[in-house]
């Protein structure tokens, strides 16, 4: 029996197979952001920020900034064929698997930006969870700022963007969900927007990038942006606001700070016999109050629900003006329209379908909570 079990293991091990595909992590060169640009010349520009481990710290006057990213760039036709020119550039194999970040430049974003990121799609060895950014300007710029709690500016960058999701500031956006809503007729997308600010010397969130047909088409600002995504019912665990519940006076006691604690978002699509489509959107927030330097918010309690309601349904009406003005349906009217009025949306015209959308926006807005503070 002991004869027979070696000779059953000793043909086993002559049939299985060596690693014949391993990549051993020596050679390669792990890429941590990729940026796409259009140069002045209308030429396609990419670039890479990749670790840099034999760089020293820089001193400047009393403060120590690490150096420990080195960001390259080239003139290419392809994605593809800019990583085969970097690669001559470099000791070792770029490799992509470990990708924290894909940027695009605000006038590389102008154009269809789906064809240079086909690589990254057909690739298997491509990292799917890459978070995705506009940068205003050249996304190749902000790589060569040197972040102060970071020693790598990829790693500053994804935990910027990281801790705005969760503050219900920007989208939460990642390579593999972005797949399924480009390629949807009915949806559009929508992607943070980064700038350098401070002189240079940080990165700031600037709000939301729209895109209509895979190309940017307009913005929001930051305050607009998290009701936008509450709009949209895309809550991160935080959603803050500071509004103005005095004649737009500019005093600190005008002011009052609000947190969201629960949400509910309704959105009903309609269709005339004309082939109109209408658009109920209606949000119900409950705030909890963080900070009211006026003093007693019970007394206050019903005056301040109906500025506030008043207030959020008339910037509701903004934000959908501006989504409407940019042609991007982030709402997924379209796909709503392709699956329960499927008649109505052959007929429609895709590139222009929902300007003519016609919106009923309302917010209500109950404090639920107010500390224990009057």
């Amino acid at each position: 029996m002991k004869v027979k079990t070696l000779v059953t293991i000793s043909i086993c091990l002559l049939l299985t197979t060596g690693c014949w595909d391993q990549n051993l992590m020596k050679n390669a060169i792990l890429i941590q952001t990729i940026t796409f640009d259009r140069t002045d010349e209308d030429k396609f520009s990419f670039g890479i920020s990749i670790p840099d481990i034999y760089s020293n710290s820089l001193t400047t006057g009393q403060e120590t900034i690490a150096n420990n990213s080195q960001t390259l760039s080239t003139i290419a036709n392809t994605p593809r064929e800019g990583r085969m020119k970097l690669n001559t550039e470099i000791p070792g194999n770029l490799d992509a698997s470990k990708n924290k970040l894909i940027l695009f430049g605000e006038q590389f974003a102008k154009g269809d930006i789906y064809p240079s990121l086909d690589v990254i799609w057909r690739d298997p060895r491509s990292s799917m969870s890459a978070k995705l950014a506009v940068v205003k300007g050249a996304a190749v710029d902000i790589l060569n700022i040197k972040p102060k709690l970071e020693s790598s500016i990829s790693q500053n960058i994804l935990n910027l963007i990281q801790s705005t999701e969760t503050n219900t500031i920007i989208p939460d956006e990642t390579i593999q969900t972005l797949a399924s809503e480009m390629l949807d007729p009915g949806d559009d997308i929508a992607l943070p927007l980064l700038k350098i600010g401070h002189n240079g010397t940080t990165i700031d969130v600037e709000g939301i990038a729209l895109f209509n047909d895979r190309k940017l088409t307009g913005t929001l600002s930051q305050g607009e942006s998290t009701l936008f995504l509450l709009l949209n019912n895309k809550r991160g665990k935080y959603a803050r606001f500071t509004k103005n519940i005095n004649n737009n006076k500019s005093k600190m006691t005008n002011f009052i700070s609000l947190n969201v604690d629960n949400m509910k978002r309704k959105l009903n699509v309609s269709v005339d016999k004309d082939g109109n489509v209408f658009v109920n959107l209606n949000l119900y927030l409950e705030l909890a109050v963080e900070e009211f330097p006026t003093g007693n918010v019970p007394k206050k309690l019903n005056q301040l629900n109906k500025k506030l309601s008043k207030s959020f349904t008339d910037e509701a009406e903004k934000v959908v003006k501006k989504l409407q003005e940019a042609n991007c349906d982030a709402f997924g009217i379209g796909r709503r329209l392709i699956a329960f009025h499927h008649g109505s949306w052959l007929k429609k015209d895709k590139a222009s379908y929902f300007k003519n959308v016609q919106f009923k926006s309302k917010v209500e807005v109950e404090i639920v909570r107010y500390g224990i503070v009057k």
